[in-house]
């Protein structure tokens, strides 16, 4: 009868023992699945900021080159005028994502240097003084897209 209880004794602590290392392991695989859901966020936050951050440095363009040539009608300037103001709103969400999801302080000053300089283009008074804005802009633009690669690279 002892050894009866012994053998249901150990049956029970081997069941229990066994349920917490499961228990443990699925807690491990749990979290490793939201780190790595929470770097894909990230990374396709920084993606769709960088695509969104070219149409509208494209759309500002080509918007300053008709105002600054005196070419365009007044049409043609309202319609690009509408289309750098769509661009820069497609901005704003992958923008807040990148500030959001994105812990280093790095990456998230590099997406603000981008963020203002394809903004400060708009101030352009000259052709010159457009292309050195678009410039700067395109600089700030691969320094986050470097800045963001690094820390991509050390492992989120």
């Amino acid at each position: 009868m002892v050894t009866t209880a012994l053998a249901v004794l150990g049956t029970l602590l081997g069941a229990t023992v066994t349920g917490f290392f499961q228990h443990l392991a699925a807690g491990r695989t749990e979290r490793a699945a939201a780190r790595a859901r929470s770097r894909q966020d990230a990374l396709d936050a920084v993606a769709d900021l960088v695509a969104a951050d070219s149409a509208h440095r494209q759309a500002l363009r080509m918007r300053l080159e008709a105002k600054l040539s005196g070419t365009a009608t007044d049409a043609e300037l309202f319609e690009l005028r509408t289309a750098s103001h769509i661009t820069r709103a497609a901005t704003k969400r992958p923008y807040a994502l990148v500030r959001l999801l994105v812990p280093d302080p790095g990456v998230k000053a590099a997406a603000d240097a981008m963020i203002t300089a394809t903004y400060g283009m708009r101030k352009a008074a000259t052709l010159r003084e457009r292309e050195t804005a678009q410039e700067r802009a395109r600089a700030a633009h691969d320094r986050f897209v470097d800045t963001a690669a690094e820390f991509f690279g050390t492992g989120l």
